[in-house]
């Protein structure tokens, strides 16, 4: 009776912790990615320049600007954050800091749906 008990816990204490997390970060991240997608192009290609595996390449076709290019380009970083931040060539602590808090907020979210459909399909509830 333990192991079940403490595995219902465990499911709803990851829901509470991710889906908090992603909560609080969903308002800035709507926020950075409209600033991102609509803003000046300076931001997403300093980025690009950071994280990019080939930049030229990325860079020579047009579309690269449109808001739904940039904005899925982001998103794919930020997922994939610790597998390329030894691309990066700058030391700011503000771009590693903003790196890896957009990389939690968008794990926490995946997270957070993932236990949710596991409570689901296991009949946990609150």
């Amino acid at each position: 009776m333990l192991a079940p008990d403490f595995f219902e816990l465990f499911i709803m204490g990851s829901i509470l912790v991710f889906g908090g997390y992603a909560f609080l970060w969903a308002v800035p991240a709507v926020l950075i990615l409209a600033i991102l997608a609509l803003n000046d192009i300076k931001r997403i290609e300093f980025i690009d320049q950071q994280l990019a595996k080939d930049v030229k390449k990325l860079h020579s076709k047009l579309d690269y600007q449109l808001s739904y290019k940039i904005v899925n380009r982001f998103t794919l970083y930020c997922v994939s954050y610790p597998l390329i931040r030894y691309r990066q060539t700058t030391n700011s602590w503000k771009f590693r800091f903003f790196m890896w808090y957009n990389f939690l907020g968008f794990w926490s979210l995946i997270l957070a749906i993932i236990f949710s459909y596991l409570s689901e399909l296991l009949n946990i509830t609150f």
